[in-house]
């Protein structure tokens, strides 16, 4: 691997399960990592811990179930969801944070990179959960900050965004049309639709989920009742007057041989790939589309996690007047947080710029600066920060940074918000 080109790996971070992927450069896709345990690799590992209290030892994933049989250690479940709650353990007297065995886990998990690559660095990792809720993405970015991992060499996103970096990542033939998926596993049976609008360059690419536990759920699976005809109506409801040629499947429940004919009946008309490791490849792909290694600038993103426009501000920078991007439409909301320091040359107002992607549209902001009127001509300094309260809200804010001895800062910060 040469060394412009270190490590781009995927993360599927389940709260019963995980996968890492690394791009292969050679193979020009994913692989699977993981660790030799008697001999075998173990790929999928069940997202469990378990403690030996007498010889303060701790196990991981397959191992962990084994020990915890055998009676050995006292096994640790819902790690994730309990870290994302911030909720603590009581085991054998001793209490850990959720936090705590979080990063136990992740380094368990991590150390797989260490051993293929043992003089690698992570360039890119891409951590791929179920949804990013807040919660979440503050224990891991705390998780993260212990394990060495800086904020520009890692990204978490949803399975829906690891969904959409896989299915672009093929051939084209299979994106063309819709593009669906059908998940099911001990959460419940979920379907996702991409959608590409390919009237305009770049296409957007939009998806959709949807719960559809409430008819059918893991229950059903251990009764193994009629799973057949009910998925396959599921299936069909869902794809009806859709153009969807390509569906994947992915989901223990899929595993077991009611799904064959099922699954041969889904093929009608359309090409069905089943596997697990899909939102790990997806992750992995997004990574080397984050390092600046991708193929898929033709494509804009969007759901309700990202904002559907471009937002820039005009400046005189290097001896000439440009437009300096704040975010690109396609980034999820949260995520952005740009502050940009001002010294105004006779402007009397800020401009901002919204181009939204899908209704093709150019809006201009103007900013008033009037709060600092009656100082000297580039005598006045401030700061102008740019967050989102949400995909479709841009909260901009002033703050007087004065100019030095000569202009005291008066401490005051003005904020407006832009609807996009």
């Amino acid at each position: 691997m040469k060394e412009d080109k270190t490590l781009l790996a995927g993360l599927d971070l389940a709260n019963d399960r995980i996968q890492l992927s690394c791009f292969d450069w050679e193979k020009g896709e994913p692989v699977p990592l993981g660790r030799l345990l008697d001999g075998e690799r173990e790929y999928e590992v069940p997202a469990v811990l378990a403690w030996n209290s007498r010889r303060r030892e701790w196990f991981f994933g397959i191992q962990a179930r084994q020990q915890a049989e055998l009676g050995n250690a006292v096994l640790l479940q819902d790690i994730v969801k309990k870290a994302a709650l911030g909720q603590e353990y009581i085991c054998q007297g001793v209490e850990f944070s959720g936090e705590e065995l979080l990063f136990r886990l992740l380094v368990k998990v991590l150390a797989c990179l260490r051993e293929y690559y043992p003089n690698e660095r992570i360039r890119k990792l891409v951590i791929s959960v179920e949804e990013r809720t807040p919660s979440l993405l503050e224990v891991l970015g705390k998780v993260m900050g212990r394990l060495g991992i800086e904020e520009d060499r890692y990204i978490i996103q949803s399975h829906k965004q690891s969904y959409i970096y896989y299915a672009l990542s093929q051939k084209r033939e299979l994106w063309m049309n819709n593009v669906g998926l059908f998940e099911y596993g001990r959460e419940g049976l979920f379907y996702s639709q991409i959608t590409i609008d390919k009237r305009t360059l770049p296409y957007i690419v939009g998806v959709s989920r949807k719960d559809l536990t409430s008819l059918m759920d893991w229950d059903m699976l251990e009764e193994e009742k009629n799973l057949e005809s009910t998925f396959s109506n599921i299936a069909r409801n869902q794809l009806h007057k859709q153009m969807v040629t390509t569906v994947y499947i992915t989901g223990e429940g899929f595993e077991r041989p009611w799904a064959r004919e099922a699954l041969r009946r889904l093929c009608s008309g359309r090409r069905v790939f089943r596997g697990n490791n899909l939102f790990t490849r997806g992750a992995c792909y997004a990574a080397r589309e984050l390092a600046g290694q991708g193929q898929m600038e033709e494509a804009i993103f969007l759901d309700e996690e990202m904002v559907s426009s471009t937002v820039s501000m005009k400046v005189y920078r290097d001896a000439q007047v440009q437009d300096i991007i704040i975010a690109k439409a396609g980034t999820p909301w949260r995520e952005i947080d740009v502050s940009l320091d001002i010294i105004p040359d006779q402007e009397e107002e800020i401009q901002i710029t919204t181009q939204n992607v899908l209704r093709r549209e150019t809006k201009e902001h103007l900013l008033s600066l009037e709060a600092f009127a009656g100082r000297p001509n580039k005598m006045t300094r401030f700061t102008v920060r740019f967050r989102f309260a949400d995909g479709d809200t841009c909260i901009v804010t002033l703050k007087d940074n004065g100019f030095g001895e000569f202009c005291p800062s008066s401490n005051r910060i003005w904020e407006r918000s832009i609807h996009l």
